[in-house]
């Protein structure tokens, strides 16, 4: 059943609003809506945008783009995959509270903020790897149900992981956390002993732990 209370919009609309000029402390306000179709912005600058609270029919594609202002989808619905490979945020990516049906893929991605999870759930694979960020990769109880890679991925603000939960397999060779990492009531799913065992060996950490 759809939400009524959502407006429905148009994917080319949400395109033109997204790639208009950047302006300053502006972001386009497209709150409460509901895309009916692939939203493919691979390749375009985008100005800053919140698009909290939206549903997502098709996938979301953000591969190479490059956002100068907000990037916020809180707590929206994607009932397709997210992808955004190789794409470069001016400020914070927000996904605190969305709900993700499909992959997660942010691989090779830049953060100049933070990349907030918080309270997510991502339903399929997440690709976490060869990311760059810049302020706290924070994943505060949120629920991975399929696998997550964080392989080669720089956290230079820290990594936040409070009650996260982990369902599947998680990896993180060669990742580097600089700043604390916080680990503590972490959930594993997969039924497996010891795992945080085979996870903090993985991580190249120069600050605080707290696991």
């Amino acid at each position: 059943m759809k939400d009524a209370t959502l407006t429905p919009i148009e994917p080319e609309a949400v395109i033109a609003a997204l790639t208009a000029p950047f302006e300053p402390k502006v972001a386009a306000d497209l709150r409460g809506h509901r895309v009916s179709g692939e939203l493919d912005l691979r390749g375009r600058e985008l100005c800053g945008f919140d698009l909290s609270g939206s549903v997502f029919d098709g996938a979301v594609l953000l591969d190479r783009c490059t956002t100068l202002g907000l990037s916020w989808f809180r707590g929206c619905t994607f009932q397709s995959q997210l992808s955004a490979q190789d794409s470069r945020f001016g400020t914070d990516l927000r996904l605190d509270e969305a709900r993700i049906n499909g992959n997660l893929t942010l691989s090779k991605s830049e953060f100049w903020g933070a990349l907030v999870l918080d309270k997510a759930r991502i339903a399929s694979t997440a690709f976490l790897d060869n990311m760059q960020v810049l302020g706290s990769l924070s994943c505060a109880d949120t629920c991975f149900d399929g696998p997550v890679s964080l392989e080669q991925t720089d956290a230079l603000g820290g990594l936040w992981a409070d009650a996260t939960h982990f369902g599947s397999r998680v990896t993180a060779a060669g990742m580097e956390i600089h700043g604390r990492t916080w680990l503590r009531h972490v959930r594993f799913g997969d039924g497996s002993g010891n795992p945080m065992a085979r996870l903090l060996p993985q991580i190249r950490r120069y600050g605080y732990l707290w696991n």
